[in-house]
């Protein structure tokens, strides 16, 4: 297969009016690389989003948020106050000839400027909505707050993950908010097949508590047996050793099962003579006794460079391989003989180096584009589609609708 940065596109011809904060930004995202064209309604001012720290050189900037620059790569920006009567005519001038609005605003908030659902499909009746909240558009928490860490801890990710000797530890990023994502996205995916299958539209109702409860250990492991998954940090639940283990120059993921230990012994020199014993063999008596396991197996990886001991154990077919750094990440010669990244320039931000989509399509990833300006295309959307004069544009400027 032929590996090319050419666009490619897999759901080309489709509109997204991404209305969402950071929480659904990634789900906008994910539809613009496969192909969508998503427009990006800020407030006039700017979107929220885009005061979210990292900055680029570390100086304040709109226009420089890392973050929004990531989420929002390659959408096009107008600006819009959908709360005033003029915006919000313009937004349904739009919704009629989109596909797809994605909002994250409280449940009630678009009813409440007369833009909720019912007036969305009077004005296109085959729209596809995605709202994505914390906890759905109804029910007793309908209207909490839900930055990440509520999201990981309502869900009961945030309950098993950190070392077990101390407080439940959040994950780093938004995690809660990149999975939401990812199932708003897949909803709006197959809405679109209804759509075209069946010739209707549909309400997709997300929710960032809901998503995260779909790891095993909540809607499975608890709810079939009342079991509560324990704090481990980095150890597996059920094998070891199955750990990240210290060497010269960082970490090393190991996973042992029971068929890759006795390889493991064999290159293993100066090990314990006790660890021949058959017995260990069992990976449940391994992982019961895992301290023992793995404060064995550390006095052998400290030896090495991560990348020297990633080698051994992949030459004997022994599931191992470093811990990346983010520089590690970019440096590896696979990520880079895939493409991964492509360099791309921004007004603010110069030229980078932009990760592309997580996956290929017959060899090609999606063109790299940089993120928006504020209200960038409202020229290009607003006269050159929607036909307003320059004199119309000017006094919706003075007037703060766009």
């Amino acid at each position: 297969m032929s590996i090319t940065t050419e666009a490619t596109s897999l759901l080309p011809g489709y509109r997204v009016l991404d209305l969402s904060s950071s929480m659904g930004a990634f789900c906008g995202k994910l539809l613009r690389d496969l192909g969508m064209d998503v427009i990006k309604v800020e407030p006039p001012g700017g979107d929220s989003g885009r005061n979210e720290p990292p900055f680029a050189k570390g100086h304040f900037h709109r226009e420089g948020s890392l973050r929004f620059a990531y989420l929002n790569a390659g959408k096009r920006s107008i600006t819009l106050d959908i709360t005033k009567e003029a915006g919000r005519k313009l937004l349904l001038e739009l919704v009629a000839r989109s596909d797809i609005v994605l909002e994250t605003f409280e449940p009630g908030y678009l009813g409440k400027h007369n833009l909720g659902y019912e007036t969305l499909v009077e004005k296109n009746n085959k729209l596809i909505l995605v709202s994505l909240t914390g906890f759905g558009q109804d029910g007793p928490y309908a209207n909490y707050k839900a930055p990440d860490i509520v999201g990981n801890a309502m869900g009961a990710l945030l309950y098993i993950s950190g070392d077990p000797t101390m407080t439940p530890c959040n994950p780093p990023e938004t995690q809660s908010y990149y999975y939401a994502s990812l199932f708003a996205a897949y909803g709006a995916m197959l809405s679109l097949w209804q759509r075209e299958t069946r010739g209707i539209g549909a309400w997709i109702d997300a929710s960032v508590q809901a998503s995260m409860a779909l790891h095993e250990h909540v809607a499975f492991n608890y709810s079939a047996e009342g079991r509560v998954m324990k704090r481990a940090g980095s150890q597996h639940q059920h094998n070891a050793p199955a750990n990240l283990f210290q060497c010269k120059n960082g970490w090393i993921a190991l996973f042992v099962t029971q068929n890759h230990w006795p390889i493991l012994l064999k290159v293993w020199d100066g090990h314990d003579p006790a660890l021949d014993d058959p017995k260990w063999i069992n990976s449940n008596l391994r992982r019961a006794n895992a301290d023992y396991i793995n404060a064995q197996v550390t006095s052998f990886t400290s030896r090495f460079m991560k990348e020297d001991l990633a080698e051994l154990m992949q030459k004997n077919g022994i599931p191992g391989l470093p811990v990346n750094s983010p520089s590690d990440f970019m440096r590896d010669p696979h990520i880079q003989a895939r493409g991964f990244f492509s360099a791309v320039t921004h007004p603010v931000l110069g030229s980078f180096l932009q990760p592309g989509n997580c996956f290929m399509v017959d060899g090609k990833r999606t063109g790299p584009s940089p993120a928006p300006l504020v209200g960038q295309h409202n020229r290009e959307i607003f006269h050159s589609e929607l036909g307003l004069e320059k004199s119309e544009m000017e006094s919706l400027v003075a007037n703060g609708i766009i």
